[in-house]
């Protein structure tokens, strides 16, 4: 790895690549997110991923023993359209295992960074604007993630890419900063360090990870896509989602279509278990809404994170070599 990989956003997680794994719900469990702590990178389990505060709990203790020492985060997430989530629960079985990185994302986060920072944690949180960021860096925020509007998932309704926004928030940010969205190669890593950031962001690259607990079919699917087989649903609703472009999304966007249409009438096709139970247990791809960005582009092969992780690092050595000549 280059010396030039070492950032102060390493040095706050103490991890040896500058990648953090954003929380990827039902897909960053135990076994995913080990292998990302020992590839060097800093992956964070997602509580909401498991049935029962019983289950997270033995799946962090079983990521943390697989990851050799090597830090494992979790992710705190206060989503816009669902109540009763047990935040407080997440984050004090977290501490009590000895967790202390973290990645929050939600509206007025304070209380919960000076929870987090009172056992002796680190957090960095990720949002979709400027002034959003800025917000969260006086509020106590160790780091900050900022992902465009390309990235998968829910990037919000802000209309910037990420080195739109790398650009506008660094002469006001005084912590480090991670920015996200369609990375999928060692290049844009390089390219997001001469920018200003101290890290990237990644998520959709690594789903065709051999540690990934998805069906093969999907994973498939995903091989064989493009960077133009992503779509974005729901803006309408000031809850954008990336997807891969498959039969739910149509629907979705058909329904959207129409002015009479409300959020819930979409009923279970915006639903996270059903994406699960179809799509990445049984391998129908087509159904549900899968979040994803155009890095799938580049996802190419099934293989160990391990071995994606040496990839991206050796065509950022490649790039750097580039830009040097």
């Amino acid at each position: 790895m280059s010396v030039a990989c070492r950032t102060p956003l390493t040095e706050l997680f103490g991890i040896r690549r500058p990648i953090l794994v954003g929380g990827m719900m039902w897909l960053s469990t135990a076994g995913f997110v080990a292998a990302c702590a020992r590839a060097g990178t800093l992956s964070f389990l997602t509580p909401r991923s498991y049935d029962t505060l019983d289950a997270y709990r033995e799946g962090l203790a079983q990521a943390i023993a697989l990851a050799e020492g090597a830090p494992v985060g979790v992710n705190l997430t206060i989503p816009r359209h669902t109540s009763g989530i047990p935040t407080g629960e997440y984050l004090r079985i977290a501490q009590d295992l000895g967790v202390r990185c973290f990645e929050t994302a939600g509206s007025a986060p304070g209380a919960l960074f000076a929870a987090i920072r009172a056992g002796g944690g680190r957090v960095i949180h990720k949002c979709t604007r400027v002034r959003h960021a800025l917000s969260a860096m006086r509020d106590g925020a160790d780091a900050i993630a900022l992902v465009g509007m390309e990235a998968g998932g829910h990037p919000g309704t802000n209309p910037h890419p990420a080195h739109i926004l790398a650009a506008a928030s660094l002469p006001g940010l005084e912590v480090p900063l991670a920015i996200g969205g369609g990375i999928g190669t060692g290049g844009q890593i390089l390219a997001a360090l001469a920018q200003g950031a101290d890290g990237v962001v990644i998520g959709t690259r690594l789903l065709v990870s051999t540690e990934i607990r998805a069906h093969q079919r999907y994973k498939e699917r995903l091989v064989a896509a493009g960077i133009d087989d992503t779509t974005a649903a729901l803006g309408r609703y000031g809850v954008t989602w990336r997807v891969l472009a498959n039969a739910t999304a149509e629907e979705v966007q058909a329904l959207e279509r129409l002015p009479e249409t409300t959020y819930a009438d979409f009923g279970k096709l915006v639903r996270g278990r059903y994406a699960r139970d179809r799509a990445y247990v049984c391998g129908a791809w087509e159904d549900g809404m899968l979040s994803c960005s155009a890095a799938v582009g580049f996802a190419d092969r099934v293989e160990p994170v391990a071995a994606i992780i040496t990839r991206l690092m050796d065509e950022f050595d490649q790039a750097a070599d580039r830009l040097a000549a």
